[in-house]
């Protein structure tokens, strides 16, 4: 990350912390989504013309008051977000390098009403490809002859 990125983050925390302090604002899932997706478009990556590759690991930081009422709604919380983050990646072109995935954390350190996301590129498990034959319904996997 960049100094201008650092600067860019640090000014946003500054700005956001001040109007969620004076407004005492509790958080909505929608903002969660919207910090996602703007985490999502700042890492993407481009690496080759045809391929954007975009993070796939996401840890949400939220106040432990907000981490209560998130973790109240369960699993189709995340599911949700997964989703949506699934549909903003489709839209703008992106791909993850394995399984997307989504988790909810409480910090101290994050106000109420705030969101702060964590992102990383997690590879996903190794496939190994075996040629069949598909006859009358049933695989045969095709093996190399003997000599």
């Amino acid at each position: 990350m960049g100094i201008l990125d650092n600067f860019e983050r640090g000014l946003e925390r500054a700005v956001n912390g001040a109007f969620a302090r004076t407004f005492k604002s509790s958080l909505q899932p929608i903002e969660i989504t919207a910090a996602l997706r703007k985490e999502l478009d700042t890492h993407a990556a481009i690496v080759a013309r045809d391929r954007i590759l975009a993070p796939n690991r996401f840890t949400v930081r939220l106040s432990p008051t907000d981490f209560e009422r998130m973790s109240a709604m369960g699993p189709s919380l995340t599911d949700e977000l997964t989703a949506l983050v699934q549909q903003h990646a489709k839209t703008q072109g992106y791909q993850f390098a394995g399984a997307l995935s989504i988790s909810l954390a409480p910090d101290e350190s994050v106000a109420d009403g705030l969101v702060q996301v964590d992102s990383g590129t997690a590879r996903g498990g190794e496939v190994a490809w075996t040629a069949v034959v598909d006859v009358a319904g049933k695989r045969y996997p095709l093996s190399r002859a003997a000599s």
